[in-house]
């Protein structure tokens, strides 16, 4: 999945304007939909994948706490850099979607947000993404949200939910350290203590987390998470599909022609028809 950061929109008009103008699908579903996780992936493809093996990236270790750690800077540092909707906002907009989306939220059992320490935000931004990272942290764009219903977007926070479940995004995160300038600053062979990041070295993870992408089994075992997801919220089950169908739509009428940044787009992930017809045959 991938993420654009530090784009602001100034309202909600300006977000509804632009939807179909950069209409990024990036399936963080990522869905569909993301990076930053910049979304996420079991294999990630980075273009800095060589470069970093050439360096010795094999030895690269890491331990629980230090991504920990380090997912939380990186959440830190993406907050600060995109527009967060917050329910006491003075912006009609961001408020808008901040309370939509907490009433979405509202729906979740609460031991499976204390036990994944969920944190589900919006960001106020034009692109339609979403994204989840290790620390439990999920970010909906506005944009994607103006394009679905309540239960979709639920459905697209259960298949994010999923890639933290399946480690997915851990082992998204863990992959864009070691091809970032991270690199040298992780993981010190004798064990020491993680020290913090600067802001450039946050700036080229974030990069990295863009570059990167979910296996194709990986977003499968999500979407079927994120069915039985809903299905255990007593919803229909059958929003997953639909939500996928969106971004088909979405798709289509890119009209993603061979060799355009469409066709290099869609191609990195599961064909999103086969995927719908996956999640239609479940019961």
């Amino acid at each position: 999945m991938r993420i654009k950061y530090n784009i602001f929109a100034s309202n909600n008009k300006q977000i509804k304007c632009n939807i179909m103008k950069r209409i990024i699908v990036v399936i963080v579903l990522a869905l569909c939909c993301i990076n930053l996780t910049h979304a996420q992936l079991g294999r990630i493809r980075v273009d800095r994948a060589v470069e970093a093996v050439s360096a010795g990236v094999q030895s690269f270790t890491i331990t629980d706490a230090d991504i920990a750690k380090y997912a939380d800077e990186y959440m830190k540092w993406m907050d600060a850099n995109n527009p967060v909707c917050k329910t006491t906002d003075s912006d009609p907009g961001k408020k808008f979607y901040a309370d939509r989306l907490a009433n979405i939220v509202s729906q979740i059992p609460a031991d499976l947000m204390q036990s994944l320490n969920l944190n589900i935000q919006a960001y106020y931004v034009v692109d339609v993404n979403a994204f989840a990272c290790p620390n439990g942290d999920i970010r909906i764009f506005a944009a994607l949200m103006e394009l679905m219903t309540d239960e979709q977007i639920l459905s697209v926070i259960g298949h994010e939910i999923g890639h933290i479940a399946n480690t997915d995004s851990k082992d998204a995160f863990v992959t864009a350290l070691r091809v970032s300038a991270l690199k040298d600053a992780v993981g010190a062979v004798g064990g020491n203590t993680a020290a913090a990041l600067t802001n450039s070295q946050l700036g080229e993870l974030a990069e990295a987390m863009a570059n990167s992408q979910y296996s194709q089994k990986q977003e499968y075992d999500a979407d079927s998470y994120g069915f039985e997801f809903l299905k255990k919220a007593e919803k229909d089950s059958g929003s997953m599909a639909s939500a996928l169908g969106v971004l088909l739509q979405l798709q289509e009428e890119a009209g993603a022609p061979e060799s355009s940044k469409y066709e290099k787009l869609f191609s990195s992930h599961p064909d999103l028809k086969r995927r719908i017809e996956t999640l239609n045959n479940k019961k």
